[in-house]
């Protein structure tokens, strides 16, 4: 079934394929004249500059004697050149801003300024809340600058600000994945020092913005061009406009910006932080006799240093660094799961600076460094080569501190592609040692294809001998507004071990592909977006592949999307797939009369042209409500979590519901439930169900006052493996006998709370308590017992001259 659907997509892709390389397309950015169309002139103070893209110049203002304060009242914003004329680029392209947007532009001797009038006809129509420091582009109208500070269309500096003067910033990243699935390719993890302001209106809302040059990297030339995008989103539309026009044709956003031209003798003068930090702790758990009991205070000290040993390039060390987080991590469903769960990173130490070791395959993840005494960074870019270095001492209970070290670099070529190296190392002895060694290129062409490789071999030794695994990587994508495609090929090795990155499956070969086209309605249309999409993904054993035999698991998917008006989404998915594991996958597994077991196989057309049917619904137009619901009806497998393999056939019921509830603007509630539940096609019975609700409610004071409250139930279960044949219990069979392949049941209950104080990054007091509960049966909280319990505390301040 997969074999027709795949050749299809190859047709159809080669169709799409030889479509653009038959005529011109489109070009990679457009002058303002031929983005706006309409006869407008350029906006004042603004000029074509190299290949016809906006241009202002660097006005220069000795002592500005601006207050960042949202009022731009000061006499030098009317020095500054205006930059108007914003264009649409979603859910239209190329037409006039459906609200006006005014920026002014200059700088001093020390920073970047900024000042933006957000102008809307709607009387109160704008949406803001007071909101923590990097939360407020999923609900909130906001501005955003774009900083291209090296003018190379690889990476930026992003700078948000909503109505209330909530920061958000991060590292724009060419070829990166970002934070979200969707969006542009933003890591919001690091985070600036920098002054922000703002004021709602009854025309709109205005925002001030202050970058000293000691928060940015920039090359170390007399005389420098910056790249500069400046978009805004109106959250109630979900209508987005840029300053320099933007096109879904075009894969690289960055190649799109203006530039501000004519940067003198910029000069960050030292740049120093100093950043100590003070812990404590006093942690509650269970002995070996089941009492509960509290030890003494733990408290602890960590230093960070930061030193710019240039204007690019930047080092980091630490000491005993502190990596608490005071926030536990989301539950994720796990009763029917093969593979390793990924969990985020959220440690301050190892985001900020980082992004350099994004990879297509996720060769570092810095999680995987558990506990570390003291760590050092180096990053930065010298000439078109970008340099990353991470190195920190883990240390093991019971066993040898661990040494890492995480090398990259990465050259420009052209004037949009790179070509990359990295190197990554886990030694605990001489004879005991991980080490991967790899390269990536990122290609585009024909001004909307891009061609991303990755190749990378690993030499592994636990102290039994040498193995030496290999890792390729293929993927190749068109950008455009109406038909996009993308297709994947990942293979690995069974041998190749990433003991410092994160993968979830090794041995396999993956294919995967995408053919999409989509549909637009007029300017101001009830229905914005429709559009079909077709999919599939596919998995051989390594091996299998190469000699080209069949695969073992394959879907194909159908979609039809529909945006409506007012940020309204809904997603339809139906889906068809398979499962097949050789008969030696399934060894030492047995069934039927426990005095006369015989090998477990079960039929493989069992696991063949399973369905699945998918509802996606989103909507975040409302006012005080933003949610969004997925609810999905499948048949699957059963799987043995041990050995990765299909045991029974069954049909998956799941929900998934997020709502934000926005009572006022300073108070913020979560509610998330997730569940699922799998039954036996055998007999109708339920095999393993799991229900996750979780409430996250936030009161914010001020921008650096919050206090915060979580509550979250775990309640997973999951039933024996039976034969799907004749009922009887599966169990797996070794040198030390057999065992039935038994369940698992949990009942967690986690409840924190948390009080936080942050005036600038890495400036923070908080205080926070968190529990963990097990509950005896599900939801009823009759025999509830604490399994754990901690009161932690934390003061530190960000020295900076």
């Amino acid at each position: 079934m997969p074999s027709r659907f795949i050749r299809v997509f190859l047709i159809a892709a080669a169709c799409a394929l030889s479509a653009s390389l038959g005529g011109p397309g489109r070009a990679t950015g457009q002058s303002a004249a031929t983005a706006l169309g309409d006869g407008r002139r350029a906006p004042a103070g603004v000029f074509s500059g190299a290949e016809g893209a906006l241009s202002v110049p660097a006005v220069v203002l000795a002592d500005p004697g601006v207050r960042v304060d949202g009022r731009l009242d000061e006499p030098a914003w009317a020095e500054a050149p205006l930059l108007t004329g914003f264009t649409q680029f979603d859910p239209s392209e190329g037409i006039p801003a459906s609200q006006p947007t005014e920026v002014r532009v200059f700088v001093d001797d020390e920073a970047i300024y900024f000042g933006i009038r957000a102008l809307d006809a709607e009387v109160g129509a704008v949406r803001a809340t007071m909101a923590e420091r990097d939360n407020v582009t999923r609900n909130d109208d906001y501005v955003r600058v774009i900083l291209d500070t090296f003018h190379d269309s690889r990476r930026a500096y992003v700078f948000s600000v909503n109505p209330y003067g909530v920061q958000q910033d991060g590292i724009w990243l060419e070829g990166g994945r970002g934070n979200r699935r969707f969006g542009p390719p933003i890591d919001d993890n690091p985070d600036f020092i920098w002054e922000s302001g703002a004021r709602i209106e009854s025309w709109g809302y205005a925002v001030e913005i202050r970058v000293p040059f000691k928060s940015l990297r920039f090359p170390r030339l007399p005389v420098q061009s910056w790249g500069l995008q400046i978009t805004r989103r109106i959250q109630r539309s979900g209508y987005e406009q840029s300053w320099a026009p933007s096109f879904a044709s075009q894969p690289n956003k960055l190649a799109e910006a203006g530039e501000l031209a004519g940067l003198r003798n910029l000069d960050p003068g030292l740049f120093l932080e100093v950043n100590p930090a003070l812990t404590a702790r006093r942690i509650g758990e269970l002995d070996d006799a089941g009492r509960f009991g509290r030890g003494g205070v733990n408290p602890d000290f960590g230093l960070n240093v930061t030193y710019g040993l240039t204007s690019n390039l930047t080092l980091d060390g630490t000491f005993n660094p502190d990596f608490s987080q005071v926030e536990a991590d989301a539950g994720q469903i796990a009763i029917n799961e093969r593979f390793a769960l990924f969990f985020p990173e959220k440690r301050p130490f190892f985001l900020e600076g980082t992004e350099i070791f994004g990879l297509p395959t996720q060769l570092v993840f810095t999680r995987t460094i558990a506990n570390p005494i003291a760590g050092a960074k180096l990053t930065g870019k010298v000439g078109g080569l970008s340099l990353g270095y991470l190195g920190a001492i883990d240390e093991r209970d019971g066993s040898d501190d661990v040494l890492v070290n995480l090398v990259r670099v990465r050259g420009d070529v052209g004037a949009t592609s790179t070509l990359g190296a990295v190197y990554t190392d886990r030694t605990e002895a001489a004879d005991v040692f991980n080490r991967v060694l790899g390269a990536d290129a990122r290609l585009v062409f024909r001004r909307r294809w891009t061609l991303e490789l990755q190749t990378a071999r690993s030499w592994d030794d636990d102290g039994g001998g040498l193995s030496a695994g290999q890792l390729l990587t293929a993927r190749i994508a068109r950008a455009s507004r109406g038909l996009a495609f993308n297709a994947e090929l990942e293979d690995i090795a069974p041998d190749f071990r990433a003991e410092s990155g994160f993968i979830r499956r090794i041995g396999d070969t993956r294919a995967q592909g995408r053919l999409s086209y989509n549909w637009y309605g007029r300017p101001g249309a009830f229905v914005e977006r429709v559009g079909p999409a077709f999919e599939f993904e596919t998995f051989w054993d390594h091996e299998t592949f190469w000699d080209g035999g069949r695969w073992k698991e394959g879907e194909a998917r159908l979609q039809a999307s529909l945006s409506l008006r007012n940020n309204f989404t809904l997603f339809l998915t139906a889906s068809r797939g398979e499962f097949r594991s050789p008969a030696a996958a399934y060894e030492g597994l047995v069934s039927g009369p426990a005095e006369n077991p015989r090998p477990f196989r079960p039929d493989p057309a069992l696991f063949e042209g399973l369905y699945g049917l998918r509802v996606f619904f989103f909507a975040s137009g409302l006012e005080r409500v933003r949610g969004r619901v997925t609810l999905e009806a499948s048949e699957t497998p059963i799987f043995d979590r041990g050995l990765g393999v299909p045991v029974a056939p069954a049909d998956q019921r799941s929900v998934d519901i997020n709502l934000t509830l926005l009572p006022t603007t300073r108070l913020r509630a979560d509610l998330s439930l997730r569940h699922e539940s799998l039954y036996r096609k055998l007999d109708g019975a339920l095999h393993s169900k799991a229900t996750i609700p979780r409430l996250r409610a936030q009161f914010q004071f001020n921008r650096a006052l919050f206090v915060r409250g979580i509550f979250e139930y775990r309640s997973q279960e999951s039933g024996d493996l039976f034969d799907p044949g004749d009922g009887s219990a599966v169990a797996l069979c070794g040198d030390d006998g057999c065992s039935v392949r038994t369940g698992v049941r949990s009942n967690e209950i986690s409840v924190e709370g948390l009080i936080s104080y942050e005036p600038s990054p890495g400036t923070v007091v908080f205080v926070g308590y968190t529990r963990r509960l097990e509950d005896g049966d599900a939801f009823r909280f009759r025999d509830v017992r604490t399994q754990a319990d901690g009161l932690f505390a934390k003061v530190s301040y960000r020295f900076r001259r």
